[in-house]
């Protein structure tokens, strides 16, 4: 396994292993009894996920979305390991988990499915760490137990709402580990990724090796010709990861939040969606597509670049694939 001047070990993505796991599916989180109709809520969270058509039984991806709550979660099993799909399962199960019990003491057990209030009461970045940090224990203790080995890692990217007391003012707390990403949509400006990869870039970058332009450069080229040998050896080893859950460090996980403004969308991904399509892409179907068609377009684009010919278009690749999109709806 390579390494990086940071010590932490670069998990390879792509290997194929035979475990049982989730069907591909499209998913909306069902209303629970007595919960608000989701044409009253203020926001559309809509996830769609595919597995990659090497092993179509297999998803080492998996979602979790809360409509009524606002959280929202994307987990990509690290495909170096030996059981990637049974440790972003793990992450899921925990990270429901904990979120419910946190809902349940904010709320003090009475309604503890709506969405967060009182943002400035609440540290909520340090709520989606604890979640984090508890998916990572239960990966190494449940996941491991489950598999029959501690070789499972997987990255997470997850977010949540919460409304500011006496408005109607949101915001959107977000946390990742890995390569998964969280990306921000405004009407009149450029996609904006909201997370910088645990990964080979991001460390070029930290060690001023190369600069930011560049890196980006890099990330988004589509043909070989357009970098140089030493850019192309980066490019194809941008899919290298530095941490992850479940790996042999504890995460250094990432947090921050911005407010969420009426017509704004927020997209949750794994890196099958923006390893096969650039930034440009994903905007532009960002911006076309109807609130619940928008990720499953998303996933359907990725898996058509995937198919192309990786010699002309170095993009293409085949993987899980997985996204979430948030549209703030008044």
């Amino acid at each position: 396994m390579s390494r990086i001047r940071s010590g932490r070990p670069i998990h390879r993505r792509g290997a194929s292993h035979e475990y049982p796991h989730e069907s591909v599916r499209s998913s909306r989180s069902p209303l629970l009894d007595g919960a608000i109709p989701e044409e009253r809520l203020p926001f559309t969270i809509v996830g769609y996920t595919l597995p990659c058509e090497k092993h179509p039984q297999r998803n080492e991806d998996c979602f979790l979305i809360e409509q009524q709550s606002g959280l929202m979660a994307v987990f990509d099993g690290v495909g170096g390991s030996a059981a990637g799909d049974i440790a972003s399962q793990a992450a899921k199960r925990a990270t429901l988990q904990g979120w419910k019990g946190a809902l349940g003491q904010i709320h003090k057990g009475r309604h503890a499915r709506r969405i967060l209030e009182d943002c400035d009461k609440v540290e909520f970045c340090t709520l989606l760490q604890h979640l984090i940090e508890h998916a990572d224990e239960m990966i190494r203790t449940d996941g491991v137990k489950e598999a029959g080995t501690d070789d499972l890692a997987t990255t997470v990217a997850i977010a949540s709402l919460c409304r500011h007391s006496g408005n109607n003012e949101y915001s959107l707390v977000y946390a990742h580990v890995g390569d998964s990403r969280v990306y921000l949509l405004k009407k009149d400006e450029p996609l904006k990724r909201l997370t910088i990869d645990d990964g080979l870039l991001g460390k070029l970058v930290e060690n001023e090796m190369v600069d930011e332009a560049d890196a980006h450069r890099i990330d988004q080229a589509m043909r070989a010709d357009d970098l140089t040998d030493a850019e192309l050896s980066y490019f194809r080893l941008r899919g290298g990861i530095t941490q992850a859950l479940g790996g042999p460090f504890p995460p250094d996980i990432h947090s921050d939040q911005i407010p969420i403004s009426i017509g704004e969308r927020i997209l949750l991904c794994t890196d099958g969606i923006h390893d096969n399509l650039t930034d440009l892409e994903i905007e532009a179907i960002l911006r076309k597509a109807p609130r619940n068609a928008a990720a499953r377009q998303l996933v359907e684009y990725a898996l058509l670049r995937s198919r192309e010919e990786r010699q002309v278009i170095i993009r293409a690749k085949p993987d899980d694939m997985t996204a979430i999109v948030m549209t703030r709806r008044y």
